[in-house]
């Protein structure tokens, strides 16, 4: 039987941190040159955790990424959890993901308006509702961009730069070559680079698997089947190119030591959670 599980948990896989920057008198809305009075924290480690700033190391708890092009990478199997520090709220970051401050500035408002970079992997986030109504908080991939003032969400970047955004809570929208799409609770846009983002559709949270077959031939297996097409597909450890359809294949080697190959496919949506489905072939 498949099992449904959470790799990251419905509340706790969040994000959030705050950066600002102060600003010149420029003018009403622009920005002044970037000098960063915050800090995203590391609240949590699992595995292989590395913060890229000055110089890179193994990131341990309480350390913070406070400038512009400071990163955090999480290798196989390896997490982090980082905290905003006016507690805006909370990331999980994802195994093999890599996060990076773009952005880090202040309007004269008052709002701050904060860019991270995904450049590979899986966040997702859990921010409170702004004070100032001109805050932004902005995720960006070559795909496009998602932004939010508050509300709870997920974004995951695929190997082929598809990029999928995910809606828990509140309001999201989702950007690219001039299109915005709104996404409310449990919808979802897909975005491709250079492509205008999906429609909405709502996500699937069962997160079935629909096999077409196999077939094994000169020591290789043969998978094609077809999921939700805002879902990712990982096959014995390798994440497969889904169509705008959902629909994949795959073709793999099979271990020379037995004839018996036993493995799992794993069905993940972009707010974390996961679905393993058992397959023996013969």
């Amino acid at each position: 039987m498949p099992k449904l599980k959470r790799l990251m948990g419905r509340r706790s896989f969040v994000f959030g941190f705050l950066v600002t920057s102060l600003l010149a008198p420029l003018g009403p809305g622009l920005l002044a040159q970037p000098q960063a009075i915050g800090w995203l924290e590391v609240r949590q480690t699992q595995g292989n955790v590395i913060l890229i700033a000055s110089p890179p190391k193994v990131a341990r708890v309480g350390d913070r990424l406070a400038k512009v092009g400071d990163s955090l990478k999480t290798g196989p199997n390896s997490s982090a959890i980082l905290r905003l520090d006016q507690k805006i709220g909370t990331i999980n970051v994802a195994e093999n993901t890599s996060l990076r401050i773009r952005r880090l500035g202040r309007l004269r408002s008052g709002a701050r308006v904060t860019t991270l970079d995904l450049d590979q992997g899986q966040v997702r986030l859990n921010v409170r509702k702004f004070n100032n109504p001109y805050s932004r908080l902005e995720i960006k991939s070559p795909a496009g961009v998602a932004a939010v003032r508050g509300t709870e969400y997920g974004i995951s970047l695929s190997d082929d730069g598809r990029m999928i955004v995910a809606t828990e809570s509140g309001l999201v929208t989702a950007a690219a070559l001039g299109k915005t799409v709104y996404l409310e609770p449990d919808f979802g846009s897909r975005l491709r680079p250079n492509e205008p983002p999906s429609k909405p559709q709502r996500l699937d949270r069962e997160l079935w698997l629909k096999l077409n077959g196999t077939e094994i031939n000169d020591r290789q297996i043969y998978v094609s089947g077809k999921a939700h097409p805002l879902n990712s597909v990982t096959v014995v450890g390798k994440e497969v190119q889904l169509d705008n359809d959902g629909r994949f294949e795959v073709s793999l080697p099979l271990p020379n030591s037995t004839s018996l190959f036993d493995f799992e496919i794993e069905v993940r949506n972009a707010l974390g959670e996961s679905r393993s489905h058992s397959l023996i072939a013969w």
